[in-house]
This record gives structure tokens, sequence and C-alpha cells, in this order.
């Protein structure tokens, strides 16, 4: 492995070394990140070209506020492109177009922060103090952010000191007595620059629409109805979460800028079980009491931006994450037992995943003849188990097991570690011709190396824009994009399988933006994806050989298409209000038995509203529906049959209501405000079994100084 890692690191030292280390780009645009793909603004006109044929989403971090949205996953579930799911492990997913959370590639200032284990996310953990904008490519993207993102990608900028020296206070409570307390101080003097903020979270539970209750129900009738949880609280449902970040900025002259950027999160959480225990019911997931008792997250990322002339700008980083945990799966529903030994799948597990990389990216302007970009990434992914653990339970497990066999089940000592080199180098060309064309075309070339093979392939990407009228654009996108198979897929007993491919996917993409009158804008556009060698588990015809396991395959064909289309408008003053709907049809090739994708949902629709009065008060209203989402029933058990038979039902559609108030006071220095979420109560569920938080009533305040 050694030997195969000495080139490549020559490569990079050898590239990095002429200019200076860990660039990040010069004041004006510090915030922004490591790819320079352009401002995003909603009338298109300031856009690069790769990015005015894509469909980017900007979500500022004034727009965060007006939500109120605590964290990641919900400052992005107002957009309608995007799904954010919570399943059986107790944390938010958040998927793209169907595209699944590990086909969705996270950075932070551009620097990946998904999982090294399976390339998962869990946007619970990420605050939005920190945020100046999320910026969100679904679809087509750059192929200068390397591999990985089939579905989007999600790229989270972050704050910088601004001159002077400015702080914030806030606290925020709610039903249950969480909290929710934040700081922030930043500035600017000289050539210096900073920004740091903290926060403190934690909830016991969070409350439900209607108890939950267990149905036993055999033969179309039932047995009998008990209520499992009728406090009117999730059980197994609390948070805890802990956070410093810090940005330094140093600019010793007019050509070069340096950053320091960490993070630091520590907490825990539980993971509410299946609300079904019913043996019967063959859509109920098995119930599992697990918890995640303590987890750390630290990451540091050192960047650099020269800029010796107008025409070139070098940028390089050097970053390094990590975040480890104790993931425990108990016995039983009071989580206080691993070792009876009549319950399989049992485990104390600490995990800690490293992530290790440096990039460069040079871009040269040729003025009128279009600008070149180069993209050179290295990275190190690492991933180290230790603990105890019982055969079983490798069908819902997300750690190291084995296949369950038959009682007595006993803990056995874990001690894995894996590591796999990811190297990509890439370029993208955009111009813009006369008469209001824009074309932006890119190649990459990837590799991971790991121990027993080394993986390759391309991707490419086309983006073409025309102006036909001052306010009229229209674009299109196409791009072929790679995912290599994650640690987890590669070596994760019983289910891995070191012989996966890649998975490809195929881009097609075309819309149009409208300006119109009263100070509104219309946007629609058409998607079509294939999902060629998507990775999943084998899990009928399997033979004595492969000991009737199932384990990861390669499978031929998922498929996404339809349109998605907003309206946003400002037609009175202080007014904002924006619709935006999606329709996404998912195919299915798999199986026989299958034709939607399982909960991919075919309609989202978002409508959001606010008006700000002049004495301070703004009102903001936001309604979510979702509908048409599939469910399959569970494996049926017996391996060995040529073909799985799955049946489907449809999840029940649902519309959430949101409301918050906030009013400004002391000249603007201080906040105060009130909100509801689920304003209705609605009792709703997005993956089957595990309901969702009914109505939660809280309020809270800002204050903000200067020094």
């Amino acid at each position: 492995m050694k030997n195969k890692l000495l080139a490549p690191t020559a490569l990079w030292l050898a590239l990095l070394l002429p200019a200076p280390l860990f660039a990040m780009g010069s004041p004006e645009d510090q915030s922004e990140d490591i790819f320079n793909l352009g401002k995003a603004s909603v009338t298109a006109t300031t856009m690069s070209p790769i990015e005015a044929g894509e469909t980017v989403h900007e979500i500022s971090a004034a727009q965060i506020k007006n939500t109120n949205a605590r964290t990641l996953d919900e400052a992005l579930v107002l957009l309608s492109d995007v799904n954010v799911k919570v399943g059986t492990d107790g944390v938010p997913r958040i998927e793209i177009r169907g595209f699944k959370a590990r086909d969705i590639l996270v950075l932070l200032d551009g620097v990946p922060i998904n999982s090294a284990f399976d390339q998962q996310f869990d946007p619970s953990i990420i605050p939005v103090d920190s945020i100046e904008k999320i910026k969100v490519t679904t679809g087509a993207s750059s192929v200068l952010y390397g591999t990985g993102g089939l579905g989007g990608v999600i790229n989270i900028i972050t704050k910088k000191g601004q001159p002077g020296a400015r702080g914030t206070l806030g606290f925020e409570s709610g039903d249950g007595a969480p909290y929710l307390a934040k700081a922030s101080l930043s500035g600017a003097k000289g050539k210096f620059d900073y920004f740091l903020s903290g926060s403190g979270y934690h909830r016991d539970n969070f409350p439900l629409a209607k108890p939950v209750t267990t149905a036993t129900e055999y033969n179309g009738k039932t047995d009998a109805i008990e209520p499992v949880e009728n406090s009117g609280y999730r059980k197994n449902s609390d948070n805890t979460r802990n956070n410093a970040f810090l940005n330094l900025g140093y600019t010793p002259s007019s050509e070069l800028h340096l950053a320091l950027t960490g993070n630091y999160v520590e907490g825990g959480y539980g993971k509410p079980a299946s609300a079904i225990n019913n043996t019967f019911d063959p859509f109920a997931p098995t119930p599992q009491y697990a918890r995640v008792d303590n987890y750390q997250g630290f990451m540091l990322q050192l960047a650099a931006d020269y800029s010796p002339s107008d025409v070139l700008d070098v940028r390089s980083r050097i970053f390094y994450n990590r975040i480890a945990q104790d993931n425990n799966r108990y016995d039983n529903e009071n989580y206080n037992s691993f070792g009876d030994e009549k319950v399989p799948g049992s485990y104390h597990l600490r995990n800690a995943g490293v992530k290790t990389g440096v990039s460069l990216q040079p871009r040269y302007d040729f003025g009128t003849a279009g600008a070149l970009t180069l993209g050179l990434l290295g990275g190190w992914d690492t991933w180290t188990s230790s603990g105890e653990k019982k055969p079983g339970g490798y069908v819902y497990q997300n750690v190291p097991g084995s296949g369950a066999g038959s009682a007595p089940y006993l803990l056995s000592s874990v001690s894995d570690h894996h590591e796999v080199y990811l190297c990509s180098t890439s370029f993208e060309y955009e111009v813009t011709l006369p008469k209001g064309i824009g074309l932006a075309v890119g190649y990459g070339h990837h590799w991971q190396i790991r121990e027993d093979r080394t993986l390759q392939e391309d991707s490419v990407s086309v983006g073409l824009h025309y102006d036909l009228y001052r306010a009229t654009r229209l674009k299109g996108a196409f791009m072929r994009n790679v995912r290599f198979p994650t640690m987890s897929e590669l070596y994760m007993h019983p289910t891995n399988n070191p012989k996966l491919l890649p998975e490809i996917v195929y881009h097609y993409q075309l819309g149009i933006e409208q300006k119109l009158p009263w100070k509104s804008l219309f946007k629609v556009n058409g998607f079509y994806s294939d999902l060629h060698n998507f990775i999943g588990l084998k899990q009928s015809g399997l033979t004595q050989d492969e000991g009737y396991v199932p384990y990861n395959v390669n499978f031929s064909l998922y498929s996404f298409y339809g349109f998605e289309t907003s309206l946003e408008t400002a037609f009175m003053q202080n007014l904002q209000m924006k619709l935006n709907y999606t329709l996404n049809v998912s195919r299915d090739f798999s199986l026989s038995s299958r034709d939607d994708v399982q909960y991919v949902p075919m309609h989202k629709l978002v409508l959001t509203g606010r008006y700000d009065f002049d004495f301070g008060l703004t009102p903001f209203v936001s309604v979510v529906y979702v509908g048409h989402s599939a469910v399959y029933t569970k494996p049926s058990g017996n391996t060995q049959l040529t073909e799985q038979v799955f049946w489907k039902r449809y999840m029940g559609d649902y519309a959430v209501a949101n409301l918050k108030v906030s009013q400004k006071l002391f000249k603007d220095k201080a906040t105060l405000y009130i909100g509801v979420d689920n304003v209705l109560d609605k009792d709703y569920e997005d993956t089957y079994g595990i309901p969702r938080a009914g109505r939660y009533i809280y309020g809270g305040f800002e204050y903000r100084f200067s020094l």
C-alpha cells in the first residue's frame, strides 16, 4: 500500500511546493468555496458558465434565520428537490432527486466532510450559526468537485470577520424544556480577521402528535392494540450537541491570503426504535434498541489563495477531519444489557473515521478566450472499529457483524482497520461567447487505491446557457459522474464484497429562467438521470458457498426523471413569497417485483411567505407537502429463492406547516421571537413505523453588540 501511495504523494508535493501553500482566496471572496465556481443570484447574470447551465440553489444566512433553522437539515427542508427523512438510525438523511445520502457530496468551505466509512453524513450536528450561505447543486455539477456527488453537492460556506468588532448572544427553549444557547464574536483589523462561535443544545425527547401504539394483526384481524409510548414524547429521542467554530484570516499582501478554519463538535443521541413491534406486519422493520452515547468530531483546514496577477489565481488546501463515536445496540428497550444470550446482534463499539487530504487549483484567465481551471485532489480515508459484538443483525446494522446462526449469542472482540486512498485530476474550461452564450466543459480522471486493487473511472461535464432576451435564459447540462464503493460496502462483514464496481450516473438537464413583472422570477428545469451499477444487498438466489448470507452487489439501474419549478415574487413592498414544486418519477430495475424506488416521494411542494412590517415585526410561514412515496415489504428470510418478491404500498401523504414571528428591538440590537413547528400537530412519518415530531412551540432571543 505504501508503495502505491508514494508516486501520487510525490506528485502532489511537487505541484504544491512552487506556490504558497494552503491558499483560500482574497478577503472579498474568502467565504467562497475552493472551487471558485462563481456567485449565484436570482438573475443568474453573475454566474460562471458552469453554474449557469446547472441547477443551483443558494440559501443565505438571513434566509436561514427567517426560518429558524437550527441545523443543516432544517435549513434545506424548504427546497422541493431535497428530501429530508429520518429512518431507523435516528439521524436525518438528506437526499436529492431520489439519490441517497451516500451519493451526496457535502463540503465545508470546499472540504469534504462525508463519513470516511460509508460516505454518509449527519446534518443535525452542523449548526447554522457559522454559516454565511449554503450552495446546493442538484444533479449535474462541476468535475472539479471530484467523485461522490452523484445526486448533487452541498457546499457550506462559513462566515468570516468584517471590519470592526461585534458579537451576538442568543438563547431558545420550548416544549419539553430543551435549550439552545449560542454566542459569536467577529471582527477584522489591518491584515487580520476572525470569526468565533459556539453553541450548546440539549433535548430530553421530542413531542408526538399521538401516542405510539402496537397493533398485532393477522389475517386482516387486529388482535390487540397496546399503547407503548403514551407520555406524549418519543422514547429514546434525547439529543445533546456542543459545538465550537473558528475562522482566522491573515492577508500579508494583496496577492496572498491565508486562513485557518477549525470546528469541534461533541454530543450523543438516542435512536428511537420502530413504533411497530409486530412480526405479522410485513413492512415494519424489526425494532432495534440503539444509541450513540458519545461522539466527538474535529476538523482543521489550512488554506491560501495566491494571485500574482489579474489572470492567474492559485488555490490550495490541506485538511484533517476526524469523528469518533460510541455505537451501542442493546438487548432490550430498557437499554441496560448487552449480554442476553437469547438476543442476537447486540454490540458496543468505538468507531473512528479520518479524512486527510490536499488540493491544488490553479486558474488562468485568457480574457475573451475564456478561463481554464485545473484541479488536483488527493486524500486518505481511514476507519477503525474496536469493542465487542454478537453475531446477527446484519440486515439493519451499520457496523461490522456476522450471520446470526442460533443461540447462544455471545459477545466477541472486534478490531478492524481499513484505509483507502483517493486521487483526482481534472480540468474545466469556461468561456462566455458573444450574443449571451456561455459554455463550460470539464473532464476528470479518478483513482481509488486499495490494498487489494485499484479502480479508475472518468467524469465528464458540459454546461450551456443562452440569454435569449434580457429577461430570459435557456440552459442545459450533461454529466457523467462516479462514486467508488465505500469501506462499509467493501469490508463490513458479512455483507462485504471487495469486487464491487463504481456507481456511474448520467445526468441530462434542460431549463429556463424568466424574469417577470412585479419583481418576480420563474424557473423550470427538466431532468433525467440514470444510475448504473448501484450498490445494494443481494437477498435471494444465494448459494451454500455464499453461506446463504445477503451481501452487497452491483445492480443494473435506477432512473429518475421529472421537473422542478419555482416562482418567487416581491410584488408588494416588504412582502416576499416563494412557491416551488418538484415532480420526481423513480424507477427501480433491479427486480421484476419492484418499480418505484423506495422512500422517494413523487411530489413535493413548498410554499413560504414573509412580511417585514416597518416597526420591526416579521411573520414567516412555510408549508411543505410530500406525497406518493412507496415502501416495500422486508425480505422474507428465505435467501435461497431465485428472486425475492416484494409487495408495495404507499406512505400517507402529509403537509406540515411552520410559523415564526420575530420582533426587532432597541434599534435592531435585539430580536425576540416565538414560533410553532408542525402547527396543525400532524401525525406523519417518512419512514414506515418511525413517527416524526408533533407540534413544537418555542421562543427565544438574540442580542447583537459592538465593541
